[in-house]
């Protein structure tokens, strides 16, 4: 029995690509994560990091699988208490852009890569449908899924950009630093400067998905 303990502890599991994303997810969500390279799973596996190119042609090819299963992450959150299509948008954005949160090293790179996976398509399916939905088809569906999708990617991105360089967790102020405007030079910026300091990130982004609704919805026929 003690032989075959000191056997199994010294078996290391077989690499495929489920045991390198399983991996790059782990390396990713730690704190303050914003990069992931070779050598980081070379170290987080224990193996030579020229061992990846077995199972990814590129990094690029590496990024896009694990971009696209956090884009099925963040479907796999959502609740479906939501029946009306704004209310589905609206969770929609908020599961994006909380697991973007978790996987900031991930998350940085949805700006740059579209990945043409499930996940991918799944979001696209979602947001097309509560698109027509509300009324829009054809050019005007697409049209409002392009600004609609690129907002809360974006939005979500920075985000995650912006939590991988602060310490700690919770919301962050939307105007970083001090407000150094004028009343002479800048009066409305002076005026609104109280204002402007208060504003929370979050808050900001998911006005932002609001007013993108609201849009669509008075685009409608």
């Amino acid at each position: 029995m003690a032989g075959g303990s000191s056997k199994a502890r010294g078996t290391k599991a077989p690499l495929d690509r489920d045991v390198f994303i399983d991996a790059a997810l782990r390396i990713a969500s730690r704190p303050h994560s914003l990069s992931l390279t070779y050598r980081d799973l070379g170290n987080e596996l224990d193996v030579d990091p020229t061992a990846i190119y077995r199972h990814f042609q590129s990094k690029e090819s590496l990024l896009q699988e694990l971009l696209d299963r956090v884009y099925q992450m963040a479907l796999a959150r959502m609740t479906g208490r939501a029946t009306a299509w704004e209310g589905r948008l609206v969770e929609f954005a908020t599961s994006t852009l909380d697991t973007f949160l978790e996987y900031p090293a991930i998350g940085v790179s949805a700006t740059s890569l579209t990945t043409g996976g499930p996940g991918e398509l799944d979001s696209m399916e979602l947001m097309l449908s509560c698109f027509s939905e509300a009324g829009l088809n054809g050019r005007a569906a697409a049209e409002q899924y392009a600004i609609f999708g690129s907002y809360v990617l974006a939005g979500a991105a920075g985000l995650a950009r912006d939590q991988g360089d602060t310490a700690g967790g919770g919301s962050y102020e939307w105007f970083a630093g001090p407000m150094l405007a004028e009343p002479t030079h800048h009066p409305l910026a002076a005026s609104s400067r109280d204002h402007i300091l208060a504003l929370e990130q979050r808050k900001i982004f998911l006005a932002g998905v609001k007013q993108i609704i609201a849009a669509a919805k008075a685009a409608a026929p």
